[in-house]
């Protein structure tokens, strides 16, 4: 039990800090690449903040498959955009845009949920 526990608060710090850097108005990433690393590390929060949540009781099962579900999504959004960013780098802005857009939504939804 201490051990989940510990897990749970080392998620949600995670998740809280990602969503602090937001809040604080710290400088966000300008290059595609950066850009991309951060939505990433948004997008590991979000999983490990929701498996966290499930555990914890503070989300349904269903409602955290939910979320992992669309994170997933999001996620190949973010794996496509890498590819093309090469070869088609307008392509690949908007496939980022439209996955951090994603994930932002969902850390919203989970801030609303009390899971933040």
């Amino acid at each position: 039990m201490n051990r989940t526990r510990s897990a749970l608060l080392s998620m949600l710090t995670l998740l809280c800090l990602v969503s602090a850097c937001n809040s604080l108005g710290l400088v966000p990433a300008k290059s595609f690449d950066d850009r991309l690393a951060y939505a990433y590390g948004v997008h590991t929060g979000l999983l490990n903040g929701t498996a966290a949540a499930i555990t914890a009781g503070a989300l349904t099962k269903s409602d955290g498959q939910a979320v992992l579900q669309i994170a997933d999504d999001a996620r190949r959004l973010l794996d496509a955009a890498q590819s093309v960013s090469a070869t088609d780098q307008p392509g690949a802005d908007r496939k980022l845009v439209l996955a951090t857009a994603i994930l932002t939504q969902l850390q919203n939804y989970l801030s609303k949920r009390g899971v933040s």
